[in-house]
């Protein structure tokens, strides 16, 4: 038995890749949190996700304490020990009746992580149902290696457009939230969303964990926050902390880290077409 989590529920993690659902917020603080976002949204004047991916989190400190909430650590304590680092966040928006979704992918196909070992919490800030085209997961394929083909299509919000070629969809299973609740998924399994034929929206923060004997493979200066426990290895340097919502600097940092992000998934993608 662990912390947060009991020992069947972290072997089907390990298992199936995937583990739901996790409460970690009320129904009633989860409303508190979405309309905080709502807000933020007006205030930016366009969908938050169109700027703040990667490290979604850095630039406000609500959003920095939401990340290191104690009940979500236990769970991704029992997961991937105590030390715990967060090397960011992106937010995941489809508004009310919107044709948007996300193709079969695995997240480790643009990652560069070795070992290949970090943890993704999806927490929903409303309900994430079947209409409202909640992530669905196949059991167990962060076994395998998926090969891919790239389909444009201006509703996809996997933006390159990867697709995992021999999906079969009958053995998808479908991550159904209430508003506060998670879902944790491993790097490697395969996953996607589908539309949101709801009437309200479907907004949820991917929330990236990993332990500090990780290491970004791909450039030098990867960051992270430690979280929890220590760092023993020196493989990431220090985010900056926000002192303010639109941190200036925080954001800076952010848009540094998506575009050396983006110029690699970009050359990945070009590689393997």
């Amino acid at each position: 038995m662990g912390k947060a989590l009991t020992t069947e529920q972290v072997n089907q993690y390990h298992n199936d890749g995937f583990l739901f659902p996790f409460d970690v917020f009320t129904e009633s603080e989860a409303a508190g949190i979405a309309d905080r976002f709502a807000e933020m949204e007006r205030n930016l004047g366009e969908e938050m996700q169109s700027r703040f991916r990667n490290k979604a989190q850095l630039p406000f400190p609500w959003l920095c304490d939401l990340v290191a909430n104690e009940r979500l650590l236990d769970a991704v304590e029992d997961l991937i020990g105590p030390d715990i680092l967060c090397w960011g966040s992106s937010f995941f928006t489809k508004k009310a009746r919107d044709p948007r979704f996300i193709s079969w992918h695995a997240d480790d196909f643009v990652y560069g992580f070795e070992p290949a070992e970090t943890v993704t919490a999806w927490l929903a800030f409303h309900p994430s149902t079947v209409e409202s085209g909640c992530v669905q997961y196949i059991p167990g394929s962060h076994h395998d290696d998926p090969t891919y083909e790239f389909i444009p299509d201006p509703n996809n919000l996997a933006r390159n457009g990867q697709h995992a070629i021999g999906i079969n969809e009958d053995d998808a299973v479908f991550a159904v939230l209430k508003a506060g609740e998670v879902v944790f998924h491993h790097q490697s399994v395969v996953h996607s969303s589908g539309p949101n034929n709801a009437d309200h929206p479907r907004v949820g923060l991917a929330i990236h964990y990993t332990a500090p004997n990780v290491r970004e493979t791909r450039f030098n200066g990867a960051t992270a926050t430690l979280l929890r426990g220590e760092d023993k290895y020196g493989f990431w340097g220090k985010d900056p902390v926000p002192e303010v919502d639109f941190d200036k600097n925080c954001i800076e940092h952010m848009e540094q880290t998506r575009a050396i992000f983006a110029q690699l998934n970009n050359k990945k993608i070009e590689s393997v077409k």
